[in-house]
């Protein structure tokens, strides 16, 4: 015996003789954006089925408990936070206290360190005379120890603006001045003729340093900022030679490329202050050892014939 076959149904309803399609999730979402239990819940709050007996007490009751303990952490927090508010200020308060006490200190030892200063100097002009003061004051020039006045060039170097990177998130800096546009600068000005170069007013000498932390410079452990103005007292064109030289080309291509601002003037009767004090590291004599006795030495060297310089000779710096 044979099964008869099954007919098979019409998805696309037979009846209607066309195509349907059921609407998609997102059209779905947008006609019906509640859920349902949402609507079961207002259908039943609707026809008067709400939650009443041990069922209602509780829920209260839990309601109740959670915005107590609410209230009573924020008491807490807010006794807290004025509890210690005076122990705070007390700490602020001693902590300007000790700042101005050594503010007053350190003028006062400023003062007195000025009055030593001019006192020292009456007394090696008295010990020494005119002609070995003025030898000293221009030595004491050269170096940086004593301030300076004259004419020659500022070179005024500031920042350009930086830009992050949309894809890495990186920020660029080429346009930002480095330590090392700083010794560019100081060394071109010293190359063409400059005595005294400050930078921010901060004197350089033969062991002043340019150094970057971060994105800070630092010459001789002092923090300068954008604008830098680096002011040097030399020859009447000393302004036209450095832009004329490579640090200004350089100069000049960074502006245009980064939007760094470089601008070069002449300027007269400018005054550079003094540099701190120097640290001698070593010292040695300025004259050469007598040679031996009997020893013929080699003319000019100190040393006997057939020798070499020790090291360490003056002409070697103490090194």
């Amino acid at each position: 015996m044979t099964t008869p076959p099954t007919s098979t149904p019409d998805p696309d309803g037979a009846s209607s003789g066309k195509r349907t399609y059921g609407p998609d999730f997102l059209t779905a979402l947008f006609q019906n954006p509640l859920d349902p239990g949402y609507a079961d819940a207002a259908a039943r709050r609707a026809e008067g089925h709400r939650r009443t007996g041990a069922r209602k007490r509780l829920t209260s009751g839990l309601s109740l408990i959670v915005t107590g303990v609410i209230g009573f952490l924020l008491v807490v927090g807010y006794q807290q936070t004025v509890a210690d508010e005076p122990g705070r200020t007390q700490a602020r308060d001693a902590l300007v206290t000790q700042v101005e006490k050594r503010r007053a200190q350190t003028e006062t030892l400023q003062a007195r360190a000025d009055l030593l200063a001019d006192q020292v100097a009456r007394l090696r002009e008295r010990e020494l005379g005119g002609a070995a003061v003025a030898g000293i004051g221009n030595l004491e020039a050269a170096t940086g120890l004593a301030p300076v006045q004259g004419s020659g060039a500022k070179i005024v170097l500031g920042d350009g603006p930086t830009s992050v990177d949309p894809v890495t998130g990186e920020r660029r800096t080429e346009g930002l001045v480095k330590d090392t546009d700083l010794q560019l600068a100081a060394n071109a000005l010293w190359a063409a003729g400059a005595e005294a170069i400050a930078i921010n007013g901060q004197r350089l000498t033969a062991t002043s340093t340019i150094r970057q932390a971060g994105e800070a410079i630092l010459v001789d452990t002092r923090p300068v900022t954008t604008p830098y103005e680096v002011v040097a007292i030399g020859p009447d064109d000393l302004a036209k030679e450095f832009r004329a030289g490579v640090a200004g080309t350089f100069f000049q291509t960074l502006s245009a490329r980064f939007g760094l601002s470089f601008d070069t003037t002449k300027v007269k009767n400018v005054t550079l202050n003094a540099a701190p004090e120097l640290k001698l590291r070593s010292a040695s004599p300025s004259t050469p050892p007598p040679a031996p006795s009997g020893a013929s030495s080699v003319p000019g060297s100190g040393a006997p014939s057939g020798t070499s310089a020790p090291a360490g000779s003056p002409s070697e710096g103490g090194r």
